[in-house]
């Protein structure tokens, strides 16, 4: 029988995979790291349809992958499909079509540990569901619209400013690059006709102490404080990383029983999610990333993250 085997989907570029790679080779796990951008150029696949499910393997370079032998797949950032140079581009857009298809279609349907399995990422990423389920979920989610109304944001706003947040995670550039929106401070007269060209969420602004990004693997949960240095960093920390300090710090027991719930809901095994806390200790609820950075983290904090994620790996089971 060979090794059961951990597959890691991911680019070539993504650093946070690496040093959980790492850790399971040091285990002597058996792990493969494959990119869906190699495929079909660079890798193979050869699956047939049993009464238990596809058999057969995956070719990734001088790995051969039995499929009956996948203990846990991470789900981490693949890149696209890349078809063959020189074929017309119908035909490009077609091949990839049925790579995407094909190929995920096989994997997607393995009985393994996924973190996480794409369908469940993809349900996760819709941030008005995710909003929308926090809120059943007992957290505390900030007042919030989402309108191409202009009249409709005016009166939401009043004589406020709210924060405008993009819905979605950026759009990626030609260079395979991702450009993304930040949070920005929004008043009423400079809603214009702008707003009904799309969907647009407009959220209460809320005065923050601090943030929490909470990295969720399994049971096991990494709260971690983020203290900003800078005004820009006060609205949207992403925009100023060398103003921050990071503190470890402890979850109230309704924020992690809300937490749990949310994480049951959507089926996810991972995830990033970030809270604003207030000066009056109020947990303020903005999102869950299913796919979301860590790693970064553990450079400013001594949490076992990677060990955490590692141990999931391994074993193929929830910890």
């Amino acid at each position: 029988m060979p090794d059961e085997t951990v597959l890691v989907v991911t680019n070539r570029l993504d650093a946070t995979s690496d040093p959980v790679i790492e850790e399971l080779a040091r285990r002597r796990v058996r792990v493969v790291r494959f990119d869906t951008g190699d495929f079909p150029t660079a890798s193979r696949l050869a699956a047939t349809l049993t009464g238990r499910g596809w058999a057969g393997a995956l070719a990734v370079g001088d790995h051969i992958v039995d499929l009956a032998e996948v203990r846990s797949v991470w789900w981490r950032r693949p890149g696209e499909f890349r078809m063959p140079d020189g074929w017309p581009e119908d035909a490009r857009a077609f091949a990839a079509s049925e790579a995407r298809s094909g190929l995920l279609g096989v994997l997607s349907s393995l009985p393994a540990l996924w973190v996480n399995h794409p369908s469940k990422n993809a349900a996760a990423n819709y941030k008005p569901h995710q909003l929308a389920e926090a809120a059943r979920c007992g957290l505390d989610v900030p007042r919030t619209v989402i309108t191409n109304d202009p009249t409709h944001a005016r009166e939401f706003i009043g004589l406020d400013r709210v924060v405008y947040k993009a819905l979605g995670g950026g759009v990626e550039r030609s260079d395979g690059t991702r450009a993304t929106v930040p949070t920005t401070l929004v008043a009423a007269e400079q809603v214009d006709a702008s707003v009904s060209g799309t969907a647009t969420l407009f959220q209460e602004h809320v005065v923050k102490a601090f943030e929490v990004r909470l990295t969720v693997i399994g049971n096991r949960l990494f709260p971690v404080a983020i203290h900003a240095g800078s005004e820009a960093a006060r609205l949207d920390w992403r925009t100023d990383y060398p103003s921050l300090r990071y503190e470890a710090i402890t979850l109230p027991p309704a924020v992690e029983a809300g937490v749990r719930r949310l994480m049951d809901a959507f089926g996810l095994f991972f995830g990033a999610v970030d809270f604003a806390v207030t000066p009056d200790g109020e947990w303020k609820f903005f999102e869950v990333n299913a796919n979301g950075q860590w790693h970064w983290l553990t450079r400013h904090v001594d949490m076992p993250m990677v060990d955490a994620m590692a141990d999931a790996l391994e074993k193929g089971t929830v910890q």
